[in-house]
C-alpha cells in the first residue's frame, strides 16, 4: 500500500473457469472489506427497542440529551425518565417554557408537583435560611444589582422582624417589605413589646450599615417579582409553597413553567438555590426543556458542575438551542452520557452531531476494467484485464444527511462512555 492506497490487483483471461475463480477471489475480498468497514464504524442496526431497554430503571442518574424530532417523540423519552426518577424516590428540577405535555406527565401520573399560571405552588424561599436568602440574593444578576456584602444586614433585619411576628422568611414577604420604612417598622414592633430595646437597637445599628443597599434590593424584589409572578403562591402565610430547594430536601419532582427564556432573574434564582442544594450535598435530576442555554453564564456553569446531581436536556434542536455557539455545544455535549438523535432540518446541526459522534477507517474499493483485441506471438485474441484499488479514508460514522432523513420514531443513540452506536425505531 503506498499513500492510503491498496496496489492494483491485476488479471487476465479470455473466459472460462479462470474468469471464475478470479471472481471469487473478488468476492472474498469485498466481503471482508465489507466486514472490515462494519467493525470500524461500529454501529449496530436494531429494529426496534423500548424506552425502558432505552433507560433502563439504573440509568436514573445518567447526564442524557436529547435533540430533534417532535414534541410527542420527546414526550415518549422524557415520561420513562421522570418514571425512573420517581420510582427511585430522586428529587427533579423540570424547567420548561410551556410544554403542556411535559406538565400532563407529571400531573397524570402523580409524579410531582407543577408550578405554573394555574397552579400557583412556588415560592422561591421556602425552607431556606437567613444565610442562604442573602447568598441568593446577593448572587443573582450580580452585575446588574450590584447588591454589596452590607446588604445582607438589611435582609437579616427583615428576616427578624418576620420572626418577631411568627411569620414564615417567604419570598413574597420579603418582596411586599418597605424597605424605605425599616426604622418605623422595627419601632413599632418595639412599641408593641414584639422585641426587646436590646433587639431594637441592634436592628437600627444593622440598619446604619445596611442602608445604601436598601433601593438595590428593594428594586431586586420589585423586578424578580414581575418575572415570578405567574407561578408564585399568592398566600403562601396561609398555604406554604414549594421551593426548588424544599423540592429536593423532599425528593419531589417540581416542574416550573419559567414561561419565556427572557426571565433571566427567574432562571438565576433557580440556579443559585439549585447552587446551595449542591453545596449541601443533595443529590438530584436537573431537567431543561428548551430553555436556552448559551446567554446565562450561571445555568451553563451549572450544567458543567461536578456534583451529585445529573442533566437531562431536551431540544428539538440542541445546537440551534445554543445559538450555533460551538464552544457551548462541545462542553455540553462532552458531558452528555447518553444521547439521543431524532430527525433534524438544519444541514449546520446535522454536521455538528456527525463530528461530534466521530469517524472512522473506511476501506473504498473501485473497480476497473480494460478490453481489447491484441496480438500475442502472431495470435489475435480478446484480453480482459479487471482489477481493485482499495483507497483508505475517514467518513463520519453518520453522515449529517442520514440525521436529516430519519424517519417517525428512528433514533440514533450514541453512549459516549464506551463509544457504542445504535441505529433503530423505538416501540
Amino acid at each position: 500500500m503506498k499513500n492510503g492506497v491498496h496496489n492494483v490487483k491485476s488479471k487476465r483471461w479470455c473466459g472460462g473457469s479462470l474468469g471464475f475463480i478470479d471472481w471469487i477471489g473478488d468476492f472474498g475480498t469485498n466481503r471482508r472489506v465489507r466486514k472490515h468497514n462494519t467493525q470500524s464504524r461500529g454501529l449496530e442496526k436494531y429494529q426496534s427497542i423500548t424506552t425502558d431497554i432505552l433507560f433502563p430503571a439504573e440509568s436514573y442518574t445518567a447526564n442524557i440529551i436529547i435533540s430533534g424530532g417532535d414534541s410527542s417523540e420527546r414526550l415518549r423519552f422524557s415520561k420513562r425518565i421522570i418514571q425512573n426518577n420517581f420510582s427511585q424516590g430522586r428529587a427533579m428540577i423540570m424547567l420548561h417554557l410551556g410544554n403542556r405535555g411535559l406538565e400532563n406527565i407529571v400531573t397524570n401520573n402523580n409524579f410531582g408537583i407543577v408550578a405554573n399560571k394555574n397552579n400557583k405552588h412556588f415560592d422561591a424561599f421556602t425552607s431556606f435560611e437567613l444565610q442562604e436568602i442573602c447568598q441568593t440574593v446577593l448572587d443573582t444578576c450580580k452585575t446588574k444589582y450590584d447588591i454589596k456584602p452590607a446588604g445582607r444586614y438589611i435582609l437579616q433585619i427583615v428576616y427578624e422582624l418576620l420572626a418577631c411576628k411568627d411569620m414564615r422568611p417567604y419570598f413574597s414577604n420579603f418582596a411586599d417589605c418597605p424597605y424605605h420604612q425599616l426604622a418605623e417598622r422595627i419601632n413599632n414592633r418595639f412599641a408593641n413589646n414584639l422585641i426587646t430595646k436590646n433587639v431594637a437597637d441592634n436592628l437600627h445599628s444593622l440598619l446604619m450599615m445596611g442602608q445604601t443597599e436598601c433601593a438595590k434590593i428593594d428594586s431586586f424584589f420589585y423586578d424578580m417579582s414581575s418575572q415570578i409572578r405567574h407561578i408564585a403562591t399568592t398566600n403562601a402565610n396561609v398555604v406554604g409553597g414549594s421551593s426548588i430547594l424544599s423540592a429536593i430536601k423532599k425528593g419531589q419532582i417540581l416542574c416550573v413553567d419559567l414561561n419565556s427564556s427572557a426571565n433571566v432573574l427567574l432562571v438565576e434564582l433557580i440556579v443559585n438555590s439549585l447552587t446551595i442544594a449542591m453545596n449541601r450535598g443533595y443529590d438530584f435530576s436537573f431537567f431543561l426543556d428548551e430553555v436556552s442555554i448559551a446567554n446565562n453564564e450561571l445555568l451553563k456553569n451549572m450544567l458543567c458542575q461536578k456534583s451529585n446531581h445529573n442533566n437531562i436536556i431536551c431540544s428539538k434542536d440542541l445546537y440551534a438551542l445554543l445559538n450555533g455557539k460551538d464552544d457551548v455545544f462541545a462542553t455540553i455535549v462532552g458531558e452528555a452520557e447518553k444521547t439521543i438523535l431524532l430527525s433534524h432540518g438544519s444541514h449546520l446541526s446535522c454536521e455538528k452531531w456527525s463530528k461530534y459522534i466521530g469517524e472512522y477507517d473506511k476501506i473504498d474499493v473501485s473497480h476497473n476494467r480494460n478490453s481489447g483485441w491484441s496480438i500475442t506471438n502472431k495470435f489475435l485474441g480478446y484480453n480482459t484485464n479487471q482489477g481493485q484499488t482499495m483507497t483508505d479514508k475517514r467518513e463520519y460514522k453518520i453522515k449529517p444527511e442520514q440525521i436529516n432523513r430519519l424517519t417517525q420514531g428512528e433514533v440514533f443513540v450514541y453512549d459516549n462512555r464506551t463509544g457504542s452506536l445504535i441505529q433503530t425505531y423505538v416501540a
